[in-house]
């Protein structure tokens, strides 16, 4: 049994390892699945990937990160503790039985056509012109519409749930600390708002997926008040950041595989495949981090007990012996399965309705923008836990709606 401190080590905070992760990855393959990290290790194989997010030796790590950057009490550090993904064993099993009805793909399926006029709308606004910033003209506006209307959210709310999400994103950052003042404010309107929204449904329900979580009941157990909020926050969270992201990750990569673009366009039945291709080969969450209860062995190396563990789920998609040329981007290629939306007991609540986001976006926005490029250089957001641009340019031929 070979000791973690004489495994391979990858320092993800180095620039040139952020300016080409897959080259790290590549080299660290050599010498198996295991690596050591300046926070814990790293777990990067397919197999020992999926092995690792159903072990029930492991615990979510969300609290870990944040205590280890000196949020210890208060407020922020009780919600963190409340949400399903710090939750593990009874409590989240409880919660997750308690909201999946809500979430399953039949259940959202019902918000296509809404997602679908969001689309047709944002697109509308700058379609004649042939050209956008991508971010701000569609991506910032799509995901928080389609949350905040299966919310009840009022339209001249959604600027402000933006901008609060926005902050918000640190808390899953190894920079919480630095920006802490401006999250706890973020925090304050988003959770005081979300209490009142949630007081005002309880007078006056309503059959939205807010009223449907209010209700949600499993014989006599229902989700606490608390419990209710952290959900709605996460949910809100991980609703918007992520499918944001995605989509601006999509529009580079697609710039970069203009062929792949136009099969979207031509082949509309091939946006399913598309999205899980887009997932496994640029899923904007390249880790998920999890904490050892125990000493675990993994591929021959001895992880100790109370170790952080990043699983590398950006490594697992791209693992050669599970995918045939992994870094090719093939929207039509047959695959397995990807680890993008986590796996096990942990496997993303809202993945339905990032599945059905991302797929209505890219069906319309491949027919109505044709000859797809960048105009200009695309820039990205600092190092959190969630990857992607916060600017992208791009010119195109525009095609009516």
């Amino acid at each position: 049994m070979r000791e973690l401190a004489e495994a391979p080590f990858l320092n993800f905070f180095d620039e040139a390892v952020r300016s080409d992760p897959a080259a790290a990855l590549e080299e660290l393959r050599r010498h198996g699945s295991v690596a050591q990290t300046p926070i814990g290790a790293m777990v990067h194989g397919h197999r020992e990937a999926r092995e690792l997010l159903v072990d029930p030796r492991m615990r979510a790590s969300i609290m870990q990160l944040v205590e280890m950057q000196g949020i210890t009490e208060g407020p922020l550090h009780d919600m963190v503790a409340s949400t399903v993904l710090e939750l593990d064993g009874a409590d989240h099993s409880r919660i997750r039985r308690l909201v999946t009805p809500a979430l399953t793909p039949k259940a959202v399926a019902q918000h296509r056509p809404l997602m679908r006029e969001l689309i047709h709308g944002l697109v509308d606004r700058f379609a004649e012109a042939g050209r956008c910033e991508f971010m701000g003209d569609f991506a910032d506006h799509y995901p928080i519409e389609v949350m905040c209307h299966l919310l009840g959210v009022p339209p001249e709310d959604h600027e402000r749930f933006a901008r609060w999400n926005d902050v918000m994103t640190w808390v899953l950052s190894l920079q919480l600390s630095a920006h802490l003042d401006e999250v706890n404010e973020a925090f304050e309107g988003l959770f005081g708002y979300i209490s009142d929204l949630v007081a005002e449904r309880r007078r006056s329900p309503r059959d939205d997926l807010l009223g449907q979580l209010i209700a949600a009941r499993d014989g006599d157990d229902r989700l606490s008040e608390q419990e209710l909020l952290a959900m709605i926050g996460a949910m809100l969270f991980a609703g918007y950041d992520t499918t944001r992201n995605q989509l601006g990750v999509a529009m580079v990569v697609f710039c970069d595989h203009p062929d792949q673009w136009r099969i979207l366009a031509d082949c509309p039945e091939v946006v399913p495949a598309a999205v899980e291709e887009l997932m496994r080969a640029f899923g904007v969450v390249s880790t998920v981090p999890r904490v050892t209860n125990e000493e675990i062995d993994v591929d021959g190396w001895r992880i100790p007990g109370g170790s952080l563990v990043s699983v590398s789920v950006a490594g697992a998609n791209h693992d050669p012996s599970v995918y045939v040329d992994p870094h090719r981007f093939d929207v039509s290629a047959e695959r397995e399965p990807h680890l993008a939306f986590g796996f096990g007991a942990h496997h993303c609540l809202g993945a339905s309705l990032a599945r059905a986001e991302l797929q209505e976006a890219l069906a319309i926005l491949a027919r109505r923008m044709l000859d797809l490029a960048l105009d200009g250089e695309s820039q990205w957001r600092e190092l959190t836990g969630i990857a992607g641009p916060t600017r992208v340019p791009l010119r195109f031929t525009p095609a009516p709606a």
